[in-house]
């Protein structure tokens, strides 16, 4: 009997040490490596190396990879052909389930990519312990960044699966310099057609990017193309299992908007 003890031993400490993550498919394993953590800074700090001859550059705007993992490769590749893209935006549903083992996979396909990208947070990224982890990889759910005097405010517009309470105020202080840069572009998970946030708050947006003078505003959630110009235009790209994902060509005053389907 002590014997039979002593193998089951052996075998537990064999089983957990050739384990990089014993319970990586459990909802509440969190643990972010450390070479993982705090993505979105490091990605801003490659960023100020990017330079551009003129005003004139492109950025480029995956979303919702959920588990289309082949597919987002294919995007990536794509995208790593293209010398004119500069940066690329992702918008959100790096995860279905939000286990770690989601973001860890999307973390890895995202390496190859060779330029600087940022992320959103979206609906699907809360599920879980996804919050956590994403704070962890990435970073804060708002934040804004510069390029090429340009600016570039992610926003975190997540309703009914997040605790936390939709920060418009801070949005509104983030755009509130908006006069200094040839144009503001704004990034949020869920778009104002969507019934996943209210009629309220649907509005409260539009109504912030009407008077800080935002040029577009680019979402996902949908799984859908859509794209409405106008003072403020406001753009939909479809998800990633379409194999598809948008350049937006910025100009000094103006801007094109394209939809890439492989």
């Amino acid at each position: 009997m002590k014997f039979s003890k002593i193998i089951l031993l052996i075998v537990i400490a064999f089983t957990f040490n050739n384990c990089d993550h014993f319970f990586e498919f459990s909802v509440y394993e969190a643990n972010v490596i450390r070479e993982h953590k705090n993505t979105t800074a490091k990605n801003l700090e490659l960023l100020k190396n990017v330079t551009t001859a003129s005003d004139d550059f492109k950025f480029a705007f995956i979303t919702d990879v959920h588990y289309y993992y082949d597919d987002l490769k294919t995007i990536v590749d794509d995208i790593n052909k293209r010398d004119d893209v500069k940066f690329v935006v992702f918008g959100g549903d790096i995860a279905d389930q939000a286990l770690l083992k989601e973001y860890e996979i999307f973390y890895d396909i995202m390496t190859n990519l060779k330029k600087p990208y940022l992320t959103v947070i979206g609906n699907h990224d809360y599920n879980s312990n996804g919050a956590f982890i994403y704070k962890q990889m990435f970073g804060d759910y708002n934040y804004s960044f510069e390029f090429n005097n340009n600016k570039f405010v992610v926003f975190d517009n997540i309703y009914l699966e997040s605790d936390n309470e939709v920060d418009f105020d801070w949005l509104s202080s983030a755009l509130s310099d908006n006069a200094n840069y040839n144009q503001v572009f704004s990034f949020a998970h869920i778009p104002t057609i969507s019934d996943d946030i209210t009629p309220e708050m649907q509005e409260k947006y539009k109504s912030i990017m009407l008077d800080n003078n935002v040029a577009l505003s680019v979402h996902g959630h949908t799984h859908s193309y859509s794209y409405e110009p106008g003072v403020v235009s406001y753009l939909i790209i479809p998800t990633v299992k379409d194999t598809a994902y948008g350049i937006i060509s910025v100009q000094k005053d103006t801007f094109n908007v394209e939809l890439i389907e492989l």
